[in-house]
This record gives C-alpha cells, structure tokens and sequence, in this order.
C-alpha cells in the first residue's frame, strides 16, 4: 500500500458523498473530449462509469482521510485500458479530467481561492494524482506486454499448425493462410535452416525478403527453424535462396516450389532432406532435387554409415591427419573432375603427391578411382561419410 501525507479534509469529505454525481459528470466530460472512449467496440460506458467511480472514491476517501491511499482502483483502470485497446495517453488523460474534476468541486465549496483548507489540499491532490497515474500507467505496461506475449505465442502455434499433414482436413490449411494474411495462391515454398534458434532472426529474414517481394513466416523450433516463404512470381522465390544463403551462415534447405498450399507438409521433408544435404559444420544451400545421391542418403543414414564403413573403411581406421590428407584429396578429386592438376592447385600440393594418396586409397579399398564403377562406389561412400559420418572434410 503506498501512502502519502495525510491531510484530514472536511472539504473533501464533503465531496465523497457526491461521487455518484462526479462520476456522471467525468464520464460525460471524457466522451466529449477524447474519441479514443468514444470510439465504438473499446470500453463500455458501463465499465467507463465503473472505473471512474471506483478511482473517484479512492482518491477522495484518501484526501478527506478517511481511508488509507489504495491503487487498486488505478491499476484495474490500467489493466482494463490495456486490455481494451484504449491509448495510454487517452488512459492519463483521463486521470487529469479527474484531477480537474475534483479541484473545481473542492473551490466551490470553499470560502474562495484564499481558504486555507485549499492550500494544503492542492498539494495533497496533485501528490495522490500522480501516484494513480503511475500505478496505472505501470499497470498498463504490464499488461500490454502480457497480451503481446499472448498473441505472439497463439501466432506462434498457428504458424506451427500451418506446417501440420492437414490431408484429413484441406480446408484448415486455407484457414490458418487467412490467419496469418498469406495468400491462397502463388507460388510456395519452404525453408528449413538447420541452426539454433539463438542464431536466426525471423523477422530480419522476413524483412530482407520482404524487399524481394517475398512474404513468409517462421517457426522456431528445437531443431532447426521452418519457414514458408511465398510470392506472385516464381521468379521472387528463385531469388530468395541465395539471399537466404547471404543472411545465414548455416545449412539451409529449400523444398521444389510448388503452387498449392496443400502441399506444404510435403514440402517440409524436402526442405529438411535438402538442407541435411549439406555437411555438417558447412554451409550453403541446396534446393531439393539439386544434390539427388545426398538426399538418398540422407534419408537412410544407418545404410549410408554402413556403406561409408564396408568401403573406406581402411581409409577411416587411418590416424586423423593421414586420414584427413586421404578424404580431403578424394573429395577434390570429384569436386574438380578427376583432374590432378586442379586438385594439386586446390590442395597446394604437388601433382605427384595427389597420385600418390589416389593409389594408397586404391590399395586400402580395393577400389580405383579410374574404374567406373569402383570410382561411383568411392563416391557414394565419401558423401555418406561427410554427410553422416563426419563433418566436411579437412584439406591438407
């Protein structure tokens, strides 16, 4: 309970038995001169008459002294303001309607401006004033930060609805895109970046986006962070992968775009197929259908561990550096089409050395890279192994 110095005021005694007149009175005055409680679907004159009656009588049994200074009544009003959409500016507004009130009915029934029952009065008013004010205004901040809290997670959850299996139920996808102001056609598609949500900040992707002509929505999740991002032109959403690839250093994953809503929680496993389609610690993005042998393994990852343990396993038994210097010139060597020199420049090696590690991966596999069939199977085992075995991999 907040107090103030008491003041024993027959004046405002006096003016207690009148409060049911100053509330229609303050009432009347507040929807005269501010539209913001005059606006319809806002308060009620009902819940308007109450709040003032119920402020009135505090300030007033605390002026006359006969009751201890209470803010209840200040932070209800602040809350209900809050809650109804009322501006805060509308909110202290009031509380000086009710100041001015009070002190014009505390003159008149006084002897005249020179009464010093005023001059202590006035001080004591202005005082109990600023404290409802502030109760209110602090009750106010409260609760607006409540409700945004609330609405952002009820949005939260209806963009996670939006990337639910709704084929029992198509017409709810079509109700959450209305929600959320999205439109029911055009061209779609999702996103899935693989980073912590600390890392991402959806409303700076939705922002540069938006520049594109690109409207999206973003859930955060444990895992990685889902987006759908959608456009009029197809053209918008081709351009939207690389600047994603531009605001973010982790993986990202774009599913095929596709034109009807339906057909986003299909598109949520490509997205995430595609974005674990990079190697782990890298990044970049690949759109789904790009890297067609990553995505197959990435979907049975037990069978591409097997694969990458049946044929490099020797490779792998290797200490770390020789191991490394052997995966790092093999990926290369696809990387740059079988050529050794391209691969010596990449490596900053000799020729002769990239030769040398080509033959002892020969003779450890029992697998040429010359062979064609002997060289897909290296291949398949070296992006098995970058992509769910390890991490990408070290150059010498």
């Amino acid at each position: 309970m907040t107090t103030v110095a008491p003041v024993t005021s027959p004046l405002a005694t006096q003016l207690s038995g009148a409060v049911e007149e100053l509330t229609g009175e303050l009432v009347r005055r507040i929807l005269t001169t501010d539209p913001a409680y005059a606006a319809a679907g806002l308060l009620t004159e009902e819940q308007l008459r109450t709040t003032c009656r119920n402020n009135l009588t505090a300030i007033l049994g605390a002026l006359a002294g006969t009751e201890p200074l209470r803010l209840q009544s200040a932070r209800e009003a602040g809350q209900l303001k809050a809650e109804q959409a009322i501006p805060i500016a509308a909110l202290l507004h009031a509380y000086r309607l009710g100041a001015r009130l009070i002190w014009e009915e505390l003159t008149a029934r006084s002897s005249g401006p020179g009464d010093v029952r005023l001059h202590a009065l006035a001080t004591q008013l202005w005082e109990v004033i600023d404290l409802y004010s502030d109760a209110a205004v602090e009750a106010y901040r409260e609760t607006e930060m409540l409700l945004a809290r609330a609405d952002a997670q009820a949005q939260n959850r209806l963009i996670r609805t939006l990337f639910d299996d709704h084929s029992h139920s198509p017409g709810r996808v079509l109700d959450v895109l209305r929600s959320l102001g999205l439109p029911e056609h055009g061209t779609f598609c999702v996103v899935a970046i693989d980073a912590h949500p600390a890392t991402v900040s959806p409303p700076a992707l939705s922002g540069a986006l938006r520049e594109l002509g690109v409207r999206s929505v973003w859930d955060v999740r444990m895992d990685a962070v889902i987006g759908l991002v959608t456009a009029l032109a197809p053209a918008a959403i081709d351009r939207a992968g690389p600047l994603l690839g531009s605001l973010v250093t982790e993986r990202v994953g774009l599913s095929t775009p596709f034109g009807s809503p339906h057909a986003i929680a299909a598109a949520v496993t490509e997205a995430r197929q595609a974005c674990h389609s990079v190697p782990p610690g890298a990044s970049g993005v690949v759109r789904f259908g790009a890297e067609p042998v990553a995505h197959l393994l990435v979907t049975v990852p037990d069978a591409a561990r097997r694969a990458a343990a049946q044929i490099l396993g020797p490779v792998l038994a290797l200490p770390a550096a020789e191991r490394a210097d052997l995966v790092a010139v093999l990926d290369a060597w696809y990387q740059h089409g079988g050529s050794a020199v391209a691969v010596a420049e990449a490596l900053h090696c000799h020729r002769n050395t990239v030769r040398y590690r080509l033959r002892k991966i020969r003779d450890l596999t029992g697998r040429d890279t010359t062979d064609p069939r002997q060289s897909a199977e290296l291949y398949l085992a070296l992006r098995a192994y970058t992509l769910v075995e390890a991490g990408p991999p070290r150059s010498s």
